[in-house]
């Protein structure tokens, strides 16, 4: 909102439409944010200025916003069609989804690969042999992404050093 002149704070107002109580919180600029709202619901606020020693304005107009709807963090994760190079990443599908994000590391690594994919699963290459961690992310479209999952380990099998020749001759 536009801030009030001689305004030391403001005090703000929001519910969901027609709900018979406010929530109230403050807030000593022209903005605030509000947590624990419940998804895909309709919600109106109000601000009303505080210019100190109880001098307060009549609260604003009523302005509205939507919540969208929760995103669901993914579950059913289990890997398949492990190989020292590559394997198959799937899970269960979330109700909503656009698309999901994935990330995978090898276990203790401090950085994170990223893939992405519309499907409930994806391929991966691996150029290391050794236990990898993966996690997914359901991406709702609009911004709206649930957490990553918790993570799921698979080990890649152990590849066969490659012999050296040996008892090398010359014939004639």
């Amino acid at each position: 909102w536009t801030a009030a002149t001689n305004a030391v704070g403001y005090n703000v107002q929001y519910r969901i439409v027609g709900a018979p109580s406010w929530t109230s919180t403050t807030s000593a600029t022209n903005l605030v944010g509000i947590t624990s709202l419940i998804p895909t619901s309709n919600y109106e606020w109000q601000v009303q200025t505080n210019c100190g020693s109880s001098n307060l304005s009549a609260f604003s107009s009523s302005s509205t916003f939507s919540t969208v709807t929760a995103c669901i963090t993914p579950t059913g994760l289990n890997t398949t069609g492990i190989t020292a190079s590559a394997a198959t990443l799937n899970w269960t599908a979330v109700s909503g989804a656009t698309g999901y994000n994935i990330q995978y590391r090898a276990v203790g690594a401090p950085i994170w690969s990223i893939a992405s994919s519309t499907i409930t699963s994806a391929t991966i290459s691996i150029f290391v042999s050794g236990t990898f961690e993966w996690q997914v992310q359901t991406n709702c479209g609009s911004s709206n992404l649930s957490s990553f999952s918790s993570s799921s380990t698979f080990s890649t099998p152990a590849t066969v050093p490659c012999a050296v020749p040996t008892g090398l001759s010359t014939t004639g």
